[in-house]
């Protein structure tokens, strides 16, 4: 994956009309809470889908929240959103060699999450494309 790619999807929303953009920029606006600290602390590779990706074992209580409030005001609003419970993941590499499904709970990456945005993503052949379309500061309390 580049640098640029890696992300953590809070809500998959999918394909949208046009018209309904500054519904979802509305909805962002409205979130308040406060920023906070994630920790990736396992590496995990599945085989069958040949993903390796970094996962949080312990989710902090704000990234349910975030989470949680931003796919309630979604669904109220009408938006498709997620059925499956949220799991704090970064795709790292596709196609990756995941002999016998490894994991490694050595990592230990800190990411200080500050501010969430609302991206539009484009596939290419050479890979998915992002475009953030706007940026909300998480509050400070």
């Amino acid at each position: 994956m580049r640098r640029e790619t890696l992300h953590l999807t809070l809500a998959f929303i999918g394909s949208i009309a046009p018209e309904r953009l500054a519904q979802l920029e509305d909805i962002a606006s409205a979130i308040r809470l406060s920023p906070f600290d994630l920790l990736f602390d396992r590496l995990q590779c599945l085989p069958r889908k040949k993903i390796a990706w970094a996962s949080a074992g312990v989710l902090p209580a704000e990234l349910r929240d975030l989470a949680a409030n931003l796919n309630a005001q979604l669904k109220a609003a009408g938006f498709r959103t997620e059925e499956r419970p949220f799991a704090a993941h970064v795709t790292l590499l596709r196609n990756a060699d995941c002999a016998a499904g490894k994991t490694d709970d050595s990592l230990h990456i800190d990411w200080p999450v500050r501010d969430f945005v609302l991206a539009e993503s484009e596939l290419k052949p050479e890979g998915a494309h992002y475009r953030i379309i706007g940026r909300w500061p998480l509050a400070q309390t």
